[in-house]
């Protein structure tokens, strides 16, 4: 439900990136906002709904190729 693409995000030069790859029933309004009081950045993959089996891979991919860590 987020509004904003992964691959726009701003990504940190140095520290440690947490990905957090909701469940296929989606994450509750309760754990969003945990997640964004502790500083996180909710972000979706595309138009599309991927499982959680292959969604964690794919916003890797794309983390990994913005940080040049690949």
């Amino acid at each position: 439900e987020a509004e904003r693409p992964l691959s726009g995000l701003a990504v940190p030069e140095k520290g440690e990136i947490v990905l957090v790859v909701g469940p296929e029933g989606g994450l509750t309004d309760e754990e969003l906002a945990v997640f964004e009081s502790a500083g996180a950045a909710l972000a979706l993959l595309g138009p599309t709904v991927l499982r959680t089996s292959t969604a964690g891979v794919a916003a890797a991919s794309v983390l990994l190729s913005r940080t040049g860590r690949w």
